[in-house]
């Protein structure tokens, strides 16, 4: 469905689209825009490119700032045991009060809690009993291992069909993981006959596996009424909010809602308004002018999809004598994408949010 962009959203974006700096001054506090944070440049192309900015949007994966202030998430990276250590235990919201290994490497790493976390919960095992080797490269048999032990039981294994590959012997220490996690289909070949146990794992395939395992969870699903009714409310909510000129309601909207990129695009649209329009003295009105129906693709413990159509806004922007100064048109159709945070359902990403990245 074509999308319309206009009025303060499209302002907006023509004025910042790609600087961080564009709005400050002595007398205002700058908001980044959702690009600083989520629009990375050195994957456009790549096989992995979807999964990867689907993960970065829900801040799952996040990337390195480079002297240009560019976002990059460098796919053919190799990826670290701490790196993905972090990634199952921020994937998972993984928690706990017991005391895991006490490995002599990790006192003063970055990764030290979710590491001691991981350990504890028996996801993780050290290269020796006193060392976890945190800065070693990952191979695909240990991310297979920690896949299949982080995500049992919500991921039910034992219904896939393992694949045999020629250099995966019987002797391989990994041998059952990576059958099971390779059954699933979370854990692809190299090539149709060979799968590479012992290669060091990239960035890119280390975040597709554990987008895969993510969307294979399937116990204490959410309904499907819970995940519309959040979009609707999230939307209708802000609307509302806008109506009555409420910033603070839709901060407070933006906070109870959404996530990641979602949250960042709230908090980005909540702030420009305030300084662009509410304090310019205009009056901004939004009217739903369409009846949007919304379709469950896809289900996870974790992780939702909603497929969104129909769902037009018209706006009104008048100044404070009542004169017209703008009309414009929001179609915020599309596939919109939920993550489960702290017991809590929020909006992460959807067409909308990415539009703004994408003008």
């Amino acid at each position: 469905m074509k999308k319309f962009i206009g009025g303060v959203l499209a302002a907006a974006l023509l004025v910042s689209p790609f600087t961080q700096t564009a709005f400050a001054n002595e007398d205002e506090e700058f908001y980044p825009d959702p690009w600083y944070y989520y629009l990375a440049e050195d994957i456009d192309g790549h096989w992995a490119q979807e999964d990867m900015e689907n993960m970065l949007q829900a801040d799952i994966i996040r990337g390195v700032r480079g002297a240009d202030d560019g976002l990059y998430l460098q796919p053919e990276a190799k990826i670290t045991r701490a790196q993905f250590t972090v990634l199952v235990v921020r994937a998972l919201e993984l928690e706990t009060d017991k005391q895991g290994k006490a490995f002599t490497d990790i006192e003063k790493h970055w990764a030290k809690e979710e590491i001691n976390i991981a350990s504890a919960l028996g996801i993780i095992n050290g290269k020796t009993d006193t060392e976890f080797k945190p800065e070693m490269n990952i191979t695909r048999a240990e991310i297979a291992k920690i896949i299949k032990l982080a995500f049992d039981p919500s991921v039910t294994f034992e219904d896939g069909t393992p694949k045999n590959f020629s250099d995966l012997k019987t002797s391989h220490w990994a041998y059952n993981y990576i059958r099971e996690v390779s059954g699933v289909d979370i854990l692809r070949g190299k090539t149709t006959t060979t799968v590479e146990p012992d290669s060091n794992a990239k960035r890119s395939e280390a975040t597709v596996m554990l987008k895969r395992a993510l969307w294979l969870e399937d116990i204490d699903l959410p309904t499907e009424e819970e995940v519309t009714g959040l979009i609707l409310s999230s939307e209708s909510d802000t609307l509302t909010a806008v109506n009555a000129k409420d910033i603070d309601g839709l901060y407070e909207v933006n906070e109870l809602t959404r996530y990641g990129l979602g949250y960042e695009t709230g908090a980005y649209e909540a702030w420009f308004n305030e300084i662009a329009v509410f304090e310019a003295g205009d009056t901004l009105k939004g009217e739903i002018v369409s009846h949007p129906s919304m379709g469950v693709e896809a289900l996870s413990s974790h992780l939702a999809k909603v497929n969104v159509q129909n769902f037009v806004i018209d706006y009104v922007q008048t100044d404070d004598q009542g004169k017209v100064v703008d009309e414009f048109t929001e179609d915020r159709s599309g596939e919109y994408y939920l993550i489960k945070r702290d017991g809590v359902w929020n909006v992460y990403s959807s067409d909308w949010y990415k539009s703004y990245l994408e003008f």
